[in-house]
């Protein structure tokens, strides 16, 4: 009963840190309806026992939220919990791709994959590990709970809080899956680009016309642990993608008042690229 309660808080975004953000919300929804304050704190304390959830840890998650928020503030950041600020992205909406951005920026490197039929995920240091029984991840019924169905030669990502060292595997805590792996493409560690090389034989068996029709490949790879292969020119301007968003992000952190406003023209057009390439990285992956 209580792993159904947690799945069911999840939502289906087989995600810790976005079931905590939807219990806040429904948190936020219950005291921001007016009226009785003693029985807006009754309904919180049964929803809370409903999902079997204590109160007071739920509280002082809120409380830190309240605290980041401020200090944030002070340092002249928009204040984070205005959904229709300038700096929200998903237009007040609730958006999982871009959580899932964040969260996958936030935690980077601690980010495992693993491959079709396996039951481990494998860290950047090859370290293997399993989905902690504290996480909605390791619920009986969610897909990392079991050995992994993602099609043959595609890869399956996690974002992870902590690695713990068990008995015999290590666990990861704290877990979100990537529906895409764009958020790390587009906003994590070192990007490298290399060209691939087409081999002799195949080059000289090959007709003149294929040839010219034949697009060329790159690889691109994360800290030189992640690779992804795509045609060379989509390679180039994801390179450029990266540093001018890179720009913007160091402009926008010197600046914080400013926002924005501080950017330049290449830069917010950057801004406004990475959205929509992460929300259309994330639909189109989003069915499983």
């Amino acid at each position: 009963v209580q792993n159904r309660s947690m799945v069911e808080l999840s939502q289906k975004s087989e995600s810790d840190q976005i079931t905590v953000l939807n219990l806040l919300r429904a948190r936020d929804t219950l005291f921001a309806r007016g009226g009785n304050r003693n029985r807006s704190a009754t309904d919180w304390y049964n929803y809370c026992r409903r999902h079997f959830l204590a109160t007071n840890s739920v509280q002082q998650i809120a409380d830190m939220r309240g605290h980041v928020a401020r200090e944030l503030s002070t340092l002249g950041f928009p204040d984070p919990t205005d959904r229709n600020g300038e700096q929200n992205r998903s237009n007040g909406m609730y958006d999982l791709s871009l959580f899932e951005a964040a969260i996958a920026a936030g935690l980077y490197p601690n980010v495992a994959s693993r491959s079709r039929g396996e039951s481990n995920f494998s860290n950047m240091t090859n370290r293997k590990a399993k989905i902690h029984i504290s996480s909605v991840n390791s619920c009986q019924g969610q897909p990392l709970s079991s050995k992994s169905q993602v099609p043959q030669g595609a890869v399956e990502f996690v974002a992870f809080g902590e690695l713990v060292k068990g008995p015999q595997i290590f666990t990861m805590s704290q877990t979100t899956h990537l529906t895409s792996p764009l958020p790390l493409l587009l906003l994590c560690g070192k990007l490298r680009v290399a060209p691939i090389v087409a081999d002799k034989e195949t080059t000289a068996t090959t007709t003149t016309t294929a040839a010219q029709n034949k697009p060329e490949f790159a690889l691109l790879s994360v800290d030189d642990w992640i690779v992804f292969q795509c045609e060379r020119e989509t390679a180039a301007e994801l390179v450029i993608l990266r540093k001018r968003l890179a720009s913007a992000f160091l402009r926008m952190v010197a600046h914080p008042r400013v926002g924005m406003g501080s950017l330049t023209t290449e830069e917010r057009d950057a801004v406004s690229t990475l959205t929509v390439v992460l929300k259309s990285g994330y639909y189109a992956n989003a069915n499983r």
